[in-house]
């Protein structure tokens, strides 16, 4: 029997309809059902979140497709993590008014996340508002945190992208790689188009059903019945940009870390392997170990064996996340959640 009940929808949003995944659970304990909302990576979709979805029962699920993506691929921009943020916000008005929300976000998602609950907390100082906060968390899957670029030096922290003389083009390339290349590709069939990665060296074990199920969702059909990626260049190249050099996502880091209540509700976790599932990840140990000099009171978690995508398909990812995300929800659930 299956722990959630699926349905898709859509919310208005600026420029059209964004579409929304909800895993409602089958079966809760006594009190408020706890609620989650999970925001997936630059080239991917909400379905990728599905097995942890089933290591959470008992938990509601959002999972909205961002803007320029799978079911939201046709909503114009503007693009960005400010722009993603108000998306997210306006699927949360609609499906959890009353929050609260704990937010998790993988790869880019983590930085709509931080973005999100960065914005809010800033908004509460601003109006000095003491009521209870609507998001928890976020929990960050490999992402959400600065990236490096280039290797360390010395005894200093590696350089991270944060530098707003770096060539869009070089981000994209130095971060995304052959992610940023098959959004160029077309593919005869779906079968082709799940061969290509079944080739990808971080899917050298196979794709299981979740990962198979968030690929075919990804493709669009073409006119001359051929298939491409449904991620749209433009989003990923000014996401990409806005990601490592826009003012939104700094100013909220700046303020999650800012004090150590807010600092203590961020969890990172980290791959050990890459895109390509080379080590080190995208996060080097010696950028980690800077992360948690820089935020002692933030809970930073090495996933080892997993790379940037199986974290949320293997057994070990699985369990590594779903521990993160019940360790912040888990205050709130009565008992839905142990």
């Amino acid at each position: 029997m299956s722990s959630h009940d699926y349905n898709r929808y859509c919310v208005d949003v600026p420029g059209g309809q964004l579409s929304v995944g909800v895993w409602e659970p089958v079966a809760s304990g006594p009190g408020r059902v706890p609620t989650v909302c999970v925001i997936h990576g630059i080239t991917s979709n909400h379905l990728f979140f599905a097995g942890l979805v089933s290591a959470l029962p008992g938990v509601r699920i959002i999972g909205p497709d961002l803007r320029g993506r799978a079911d939201s691929r046709t909503l114009p921009g503007p693009f960005g993590m400010a722009a993603h943020a108000q998306d997210v916000t306006a699927v949360l008005d609609a499906f959890a008014p009353e929050g609260p929300v704990t937010l998790v976000g993988h790869s880019m998602g983590g930085f709509v996340a931080m973005t999100l609950a960065g914005t809010a907390a800033e908004q509460n100082i601003d109006t000095g508002a003491e009521a209870a906060r609507r998001f928890r968390g976020p929990i960050l899957i490999d992402g959400g945190l600065p990236l490096p670029v280039g290797q360390s030096h010395g005894d200093g922290p590696v350089d991270d992208l944060h530098d707003e003389d770096l060539d869009t083009d070089d981000l994209i390339a130095a971060v995304l790689g052959p992610a940023a290349e098959r959004l160029s590709m077309t593919f005869g069939s779906v079968e082709e188009y799940l061969a290509f990665f079944a080739a990808h060296p971080a899917f050298v074990d196979g794709l299981d059903t979740v990962a198979t199920e968030s690929f075919v969702y990804d493709l669009a059909a073409k006119d001359d019945h051929s298939f491409q990626p449904s991620t749209s260049v433009e989003a990923m190249q000014a996401d990409s940009a806005d990601m490592y050099t826009g003012s939104d996502y700094r100013e909220a880091l700046e303020t999650l870390v800012g004090s150590d209540d807010s600092q203590s509700e961020v969890v990172f976790l980290f791959a050990e392997r890459d895109l390509v599932a080379a080590e080190p990840g995208l996060y080097p140990p010696e950028l980690t170990e800077d992360f948690a000099r820089q935020w002692p009171q933030m809970d930073i978690v090495d996933v080892p064996g997993t790379n940037h995508y199986d974290i949320l398909l293997t057994e070990t990812g699985i369990d590594a996340c779903a521990a993160a995300v019940t360790s912040r929800i888990g205050a709130e659930t009565d008992g839905a959640v142990e």
